[in-house]
């Protein structure tokens, strides 16, 4: 029994070539499509970061409500079909939704660094609901190979390849095809429509590509005359969407792929890197620059006498200059991840199993190491320049990189699998708290704007939370706020902190190494600290008897203090707490340990992940004081789940428990009464949450 085909609903308009007319066929199909079927039609336009065709066209002076930015930036997820007419612009059935800039004197720029991968699931979502309205969907894209095109390509039922028969863009649409043959299933949905054509009563043997339809050169996109010669082809054209079948994907995003190298280029890679190192042992005295300049000219001749095999879709070529440069001059298999921004996390289990964090999610990768002595290799070139040493009487070791980058190697005999390594990575631009706010939705306008305040009150805050749960990017955010006046030290196990202040003096711990080096704990570092005026201390991360000192000197003038520790929970946190001063050794009683830590700590903030791999803030929790030998806190920020959805996302949010913090009802004046807004539940944070709310 044969299963009824789906009509298409979502079309993606493209083109290689600006200026072709792409978003006047967007726009007009959309409009003939709400003509033919009385439905819904979406027109989205990702021209990201330019100015809107659409409001000045369609809309001319009129405002348009939100853009998709707009969107992207508020509870996206808690849109539903209800609320699309208060969300967005509509005219004659057509839902108008430029990228950015939808209202006057508003930026085209975002608050935040944006990231296409991240605004793939919630453009999802809205394609979705018009689907499931019996909608249709018109999303207008100049052609690139970026993450929101490449999705497009999959989930869109029907692309519409927009050209011209003037040079170049017949070659461009060529190119394209090209493109499509590469990606299984692409060519099966695709039309071509040729526009500016003279005559519109041509052959039909003039057709460059099919399927393939046409418009005119003359006549008004907007002309609702029958005889109009572009509003027939229009009508064509809608009629051609709407005969196509629903042949778009949704692309998996658990399965986070990262890009695989052919076999055939690796063996052949491997062939020639031994004649080519055998050269490089007789160079001693140069220069980085000079070296790869060597070895770049080393692989050139190589190829020249051994040709790389040939393998559709691949540059072979220049992927072996690649592969040998990255094993020779790099971390080897690990170069491409060290070069992928949207990967945070790499580590090798051995030899043979690389595995990597992106996404929020642990991804098992196709990189190998030759033995544990390529893996030794790079580890060895990681610590040349740091000046640390591996070896069976220090078979464990902290470094971090160049580019800040955190290591951790450990090797055989305490490492069972081989050695092992784990680098953190951070990113190369630092996140603001509108990236943890709109870009990541770690958490909501109010509590940002409640944290800023707190740091510039010089509240003494505890980010707490497990590992990879954010602490460290929360606590670098955090410091943004600083005033430039304030002179701060900051100290830490192993540099990770980007911190931007003017006045800053960072210090970082040593370990005990081969080199007959006096170990310089943490708790040695804040001692010195404290004779070095410093108006706040910023630890890393407390993990022993440093916490003593740490707590000292927030309660002895050194207020807005700030640091980091691993618990569950804010509770838990105080419990370790209580537990690291324990292990210091000072002999103190147990009531005298918690009146320390309830009047020197203000603020414990609760980081922590969420089963679908985001990292979230869960709790904030302030410390108002000692109560029958009990530290006293009450909860100001709560996260609350919503539900869990069947790919698996947690929906929820942080939200006012409706308590009011102790220190903002000591300010005197109306400080309180100004502020009060930020614990009020429901806030609307962008022109889209205005209509729809949460």
């Amino acid at each position: 029994m044969k299963t009824e085909q789906k009509p298409a609903r979502s079309f993606l308009v493209t083109s290689f070539q600006g200026g072709i007319g792409k978003t006047f066929v967007a726009s007009g199909l959309a409009r003939a499509l709400h003509k033919k079927t009385g439905k819904p039609v979406a027109l989205i336009e990702m021209n990201f970061l330019k100015p809107s065709s659409l409001r000045e066209t369609i809309f001319e002076s009129q405002e348009i409500k939100s853009s998709f930015l707009d969107y992207y930036m508020g509870n996206w997820a808690a849109l539903s079909q209800k609320s699309l007419t208060k969300a967005f612009s509509v005219k004659d059935g057509v839902y108008f939704i430029p990228f950015s800039g939808a209202r006057n004197k508003e930026t085209l720029l975002p608050r935040f660094h944006l990231s296409e991968n991240d605004m793939v699931p919630a453009l999802g979502h809205l394609i979705r609901l018009f689907e499931q309205m019996q909608g249709y969907v018109i999303i207008d894209s100049l052609m690139q190979f970026s993450p929101i095109v490449y999705y497009l390509l999959q989930r869109a039922d029907g692309i519409i390849y927009t050209y011209s028969s003037q040079p170049p863009s017949p070659s461009f649409a060529q190119k394209f095809l090209e493109e499509i043959d590469f990606r299984p299933g692409l060519r099966k949905k695709l039309l071509w429509l040729r526009n500016h054509v003279e005559d519109a009563n041509e052959s039909h043997e003039s057709s460059l590509f099919e399927p393939e339809q046409i418009l005119p050169l003359s006549g008004e996109v907007f002309d609702s005359g029958k005889d109009c010669p572009i509003e027939k082809h229009l009508q064509m054209l809608a009629d051609k969407a709407i005969s196509m079948a629903a042949l778009g994907v949704e692309p998996d995003d658990s399965d986070d792929r990262v890009e695989t190298i052919p076999e055939e280029i690796i063996d052949y890679s491997r062939k020639v890197r031994q004649e080519i190192i055998g050269d490089l042992e007789k160079k001693f005295g140069i220069s980085d620059h000079e070296l790869r300049e060597i070895v770049e000219r080393k692989i050139d001749d190589a190829m020249r006498r051994s040709t790389p095999p040939s393998i559709p879709g691949h540059n072979a070529s220049a992927e072996v200059r690649k592969y040998l440069v990255d094993e020779i001059l790099g971390l080897g298999p690990l170069e491409d991840f060290m070069r992928d921004e949207e990967i945070d996390e790499i580590m090798v289990n051995g030899p043979d199993r690389v595995f990597v964090e992106k996404g929020g999610r642990l991804v098992l990768t196709d990189r190998r190491f030759n033995n544990s002595d390529h893996v030794r290799t790079v580890i060895e070139r990681i610590l040349m320049p740091v000046g640390r040493t591996l070896n069976e009487r220090t078979p464990y070791v902290d470094a971090r990189l160049l580019d800040g980058s955190r290591v951790h190697a450990i090797i055989p005999p305490l490492s069972l699998t081989g050695p092992m390594i784990t680098i953190r990575k951070f990113s190369r631009v630092p996140f603001t708290m509108e990236d943890l706010v709109y870009r990541f939705k770690s958490m909501t306008p109010a509590v940002a704007e409640f944290l800023r305040l707190c740091v510039q009150l010089k509240k003494n805050i505890i980010v707490s939370g497990g590992a990879s749960s954010g602490k460290t990017t929360l606590l670098n955010v955090l410091s943004n706020h600083i005033l430039p006046s304030e002179r701060v030290i900051c100290i830490e196990d192993s540099a990770e902190l980007r911190l931007n202040q003017l006045n800053l003096g960072r210090l970082e711990a040593r370990q005990q190494g081969t080199e007959a080096k006096n170990q310089v704990s943490i708790r040695d570092l804040v001692r010195n600290a404290l004779r070095m005026r410093p108006d706040r201390i910023i630890v890393g991360e407390c993990r022993g008897a440093e916490a003593v000192d740490m707590l000292q000197a927030m309660n002895t003038g050194h207020d807005g203090s700030l640091t980091t520790l691993h618990a569950n929970a804010p509770r838990d946190a105080l419990a370790r707490l209580e537990t690291m001063i324990l292990m210091s050794g000072v002999d103190l009683p147990l009531r005298a340990i918690r009146e320390q830590i309830s009047s020197s700590v203000n603020l414990v903030v609760q980081t922590g992940r969420l089963a679908d791999g985001r990292r979230k803030l869960l709790e904030v929790v302030e410390v108002i004081g000692l109560e029958e030998n009990i530290v006293k806190t009450q909860t100001i920020f709560k996260f609350e789940k919503l539900w869990i959805g069947k790919d698996g996302k947690v929906a929820g949010e942080i939200v006012p428990t409706g308590a009011l913090p102790e220190f903002m009802k000591s300010i005197p004046g109306s400080f309180l009464e100004e502020n009060a807004y930020l614990f009020k539940e429901n806030k609307a944070t962008s022109p889209v949450e205005e209509e729809v709310g949460k």
